[in-house]
């Protein structure tokens, strides 16, 4: 449920420079994504990573290579 609030809150241009700035949240999205345990919360945070995806920068997250391993897997 609260992925699906991050994923709402993404698609609003004002609340991107809020959302990025806290990268816990970014590792948390990304790991998410990383791990595809439920279709449901992957497609949630696939979601958040496409609104925020101009402002992450993959050396600089904990997962970065697993993240697009990750979604060159899902093409």
């Amino acid at each position: 449920m609260i992925i699906l609030i991050i994923r709402n809150l993404s698609f609003i241009r004002s609340n991107e420079h809020h959302l990025i700035k806290c990268t816990k949240l970014i590792d948390i999205v990304t790991s998410l994504l990383v791990d595809l345990l439920d279709p449901e919360v992957t497609y949630n945070c696939l979601d958040v990573v496409t609104n925020l995806g101009k402002h992450i920068v993959l050396s600089e997250l904990q997962c970065g290579r697993e993240l697009s391993d990750t979604l060159f897997s899902l093409i």
